[in-house]
């Protein structure tokens, strides 16, 4: 296994490690304060048993007539946020693109860390379908996937800033953590971009193909003009976009942006409750 391939299994190890261990940490925080568990003296309950308590309730339900409930009460509620479209049609756009965004961008990046890792010193036309597809910008649908969400992120910003314009100074404390939440994601679609206009640049690809990246696209054009050697910059511009975002995901569970990762599994859970204590 050459140097490039045991650095970034190494990076994805401690991300998914720390990510795994803090979604779990969380997790147990949050049981701490449950009480759905039927017993006589609820608060002897470890935190160990309430986990396993609610992951097989978790599957009872996946696999019973509730299942279609559940899947439109994740979509509803935890995903597109009807609730907040009532409240404030601005409020849900920065939510929907902000969270789509973040979501699609992170997966994205996550697969083509894992494909390039897997690829080695392996031709990509002579390797795996996972490889060929996520392993390099050339791939018109891996472009697009990874170039797209970023936009949909700074136009979920743009509209965070116009809002926050928009209110009164009582109500702006209030806006300080989406607001800071917007400033690093959109300074890690900037990263993307830069990784993408140099690998373009280093690859030489066809206006044909970068075009399906516009932001990358663009940015290779504006590198076209510097003559420094790209193999090395898209290099070290990969692993700051590739760290910035895995860093970023890895410290969710334990910061303030935990709702990103929890919103939806608190949704399904509030609506499972209130129904059973409605006895439907």
């Amino acid at each position: 296994m050459d140097l490039n391939r045991i650095y970034l299994w190494s990076i994805f190890g401690i991300f998914a490690f720390f990510f795994l261990f803090g979604y779990f940490y969380r997790i147990s925080i949050w049981l701490k304060g449950s009480s759905t568990i039927k017993e006589e003296n609820n608060s002897n309950i470890s935190s160990f048993k309430k986990f396993f308590f609610y992951v097989s309730r978790f599957f009872r339900n996946i696999f019973s007539r509730k299942f279609i409930r559940i899947f439109k009460t994740l979509f509803s509620d935890g995903i597109i946020h009807k609730n907040l479209f009532k409240d404030s049609i601005l409020k849900w756009l920065i939510h929907i693109f902000m969270f789509l965004g973040t979501f699609l961008f992170a997966f994205f990046t996550l697969l083509h860390l894992i494909a390039i890792a897997s690829a080695g010193g392996t031709q990509v036309s002579e390797a795996a379908w996972f490889i060929r597809v996520f392993g390099t910008l050339e791939n018109r649908f891996t472009a697009a996937a990874l170039d797209l969400p970023k936009f949909a992120i700074l136009f979920g910003a743009f509209l965070a800033v116009i809002r926050y314009i928009m209110l009164k100074n009582s109500y702006k404390s209030v806006e300080e953590k989406d607001k800071s939440a917007g400033i690093i994601l959109s300074i890690l679609s900037i990263l993307g971009f830069l990784y993408e206009g140099a690998y373009f640049n280093l690859m030489d690809t066809s206006a044909n193909t970068a075009a399906f990246a516009p932001g990358g696209f663009i940015m290779s054009l504006i590198f076209s003009f510097i003559n420094i050697d790209w193999g090395i910059a898209a290099a070290i511009l990969f692993y700051i976009y590739v760290g910035a975002v895995l860093l970023f995901v890895m410290i969710i569970p334990y910061s303030k942006y935990s709702h990103m990762v929890f919103g939806p599994i608190v949704a399904v859970n509030n609506k499972l409750n209130s129904k059973n204590e409605a006895g439907v």
